[in-house]
C-alpha cells in the first residue's frame, strides 16, 4: 500500500514537472523578441514591399512570438558596416552585403560576375540552396555570427542609354562610350568592350544621363521607374548580364539560435517562400514598368542568339578571372564556382520544362 503511495506521488510529481516545463516552454515562445531590421533601402519598391510580407508571415505565423522594427534607408547601419553590425548586435537583424567588402566574402561574390546565369529566380534558387548545402558559404558568414536566412538578388542587369547617345546592342556598341557600372568586375568588363567606366551611385545616374557625364548605365528594369530614368533614357537593351547576388538577409546568430526549434522552422519556411514571392514580384512589376516606359518613349532592345553570344564571348574571361583570383588566396574557387554553374543550369532547366512555380 505504501509502496503504491510512493509510486502515485511520483507520477504525480513527474506530471506537474512535465506540465511546468510545457507551459515554460509556450511561455517562452508567447513572449515577444522584437528583432531591429537594418534596411539600406527606403520603404518603397519591389524588395521592401516583398521583405515587409516576409516579417508580416514571421509575425503572424509565430503568433507574436517574433516582432520586427525596421531602420529602413542605412537609418541604423550603413552597407559595408551592416554585416560586422548585424553580427556585433547592433542590430539583429537586416540587409548583408558581399558586393561591398568582396575580400571579407570572397565566395559569396560567384554569382556576381558578368553574364554567370540569366534569371532572377535561378539566382535566388541557387543561393538558397547553396547557403543550406556549401559548408564554405555558410562559414563565410559565420564568421562575422551571421546566417543568411534568404538571398536577395538585384535582377538582371540590362545597359540604357540617352537620348545623344545610340543603342548598345552588342559590346563593340558601347566603344568609346561613357558607362556607369556597378562595382564587383563590372568596371574591367566594360573597358573590355571598349568603354569608359564611371564610378557613381544610382542616384547619380538621372543627371549624369541628362548632363552627359554618363552616355549609358548599367542598370535594371526597375530602376527606370524607382529613379525616374525613362525621363532620361532612350535606349534600353535586354542584355540580361547577371545580376549582384552577394547580398540577403541576415540575422545575428547568437540571435538565432536561442529561438526555439518551432520559431527556426517557421522562420526558415518563410524566408524559403520568400524566394518564390520576391521572384514573381519582380516579373510582375517589370512588366508593368517596361510598358509604362514605352508609353514614355523608351525603346526596348533584345537580343537574337548572335548577339548574346558577342556579350558571352566577351565574358567569358571573367568567369575564369574569378576562380584563378580565389585559388591564388587558398580558396576553393573552382569548386565553387563549378557547383554554382551546376545549381544554375538544374534550375534553369525547372523553368525550361515545368515553368515558374507561380505561372
Amino acid at each position: 500500500m505504501r509502496r503504491r503511495s510512493v509510486l502515485a506521488a511520483v507520477v504525480i510529481v513527474g506530471i506537474i514537472i512535465f506540465a511546468l516545463g510545457t507551459g515554460m516552454t509556450y511561455a517562452s515562445e508567447k513572449k515577444s523578441k522584437l528583432l531591429r531590421y537594418a534596411a539600406m533601402s527606403s520603404p518603397k519598391g519591389t524588395r521592401s514591399t516583398s521583405v515587409k510580407w516576409w516579417a508580416s508571415e514571421i509575425e503572424k505565423r509565430t503568433e507574436g512570438a517574433i516582432t520586427f522594427k525596421f531602420f529602413w534607408s542605412k537609418a541604423l547601419l550603413k552597407p559595408k558596416a551592416a554585416l560586422e553590425g548585424i553580427g556585433m548586435g547592433t542590430a539583429n537583424i537586416g540587409a548583408g552585403w558581399g558586393i561591398y567588402h568582396p575580400g571579407k566574402t570572397p565566395l559569396w561574390t560567384v554569382g556576381d560576375v558578368p553574364f554567370s546565369h540569366a534569371d532572377a529566380y535561378v539566382g535566388l534558387q541557387v543561393f538558397r540552396e547553396l547557403f543550406k548545402t556549401y559548408d564554405p558559404l555558410i562559414n563565410e558568414l559565420k564568421k562575422y555570427n551571421v546566417k543568411l536566412l534568404a538571398p536577395f538578388v538585384t535582377d538582371m542587369t540590362q545597359i540604357g542609354t540617352n537620348k545623344k547617345s545610340r543603342p548598345i546592342i552588342v559590346p563593340d556598341d558601347s566603344k568609346g562610350l561613357k558607362i556607369r557600372f556597378a562595382g564587383g568586375m563590372w568596371a574591367k568588363f566594360w573597358k573590355a568592350c571598349g568603354a569608359v567606366p564611371v564610378k557613381m551611385t544610382y542616384g547619380e545616374v538621372y543627371e549624369g544621363l541628362m548632363r552627359g557625364t554618363v552616355d549609358g548605365a548599367q542598370g535594371y528594369v526597375w530602376t527606370l521607374e524607382a529613379y525616374k530614368l525613362e525621363d532620361v533614357i532612350k535606349n534600353f537593351t535586354l542584355i540580361n548580364a547577371g545580376e549582384i547576388s552577394s547580398y540577403g538577409i541576415v540575422i545575428n546568430l547568437d540571435d538565432w539560435n536561442a529561438f526555439s526549434p518551432k520559431l527556426q522552422k517557421i522562420i526558415t519556411e518563410v524566408s524559403d517562400e520568400f524566394v518564390e514571392h520576391y521572384a514573381e514580384s519582380l516579373q510582375v512589376n517589370n512588366k508593368r514598368i517596361k510598358q509604362a516606359s514605352i508609353d514614355k518613349g523608351v525603346k526596348f532592345f533584345e537580343l537574337n542568339e548572335q548577339q548574346k553570344m558577342a556579350w558571352f564571348k566577351t565574358a567569358e574571361p571573367f568567369m575564369t578571372r574569378w576562380v584563378d583570383e580565389k585559388e591564388a588566396k587558398g580558396l576553393p574557387g573552382k569548386k565553387t564556382q563549378d557547383l554554382f554553374l551546376k545549381l544554375v543550369d538544374k534550375y534553369q532547366k525547372q523553368i525550361d520544362t515545368k515553368g515558374y512555380p507561380w505561372k
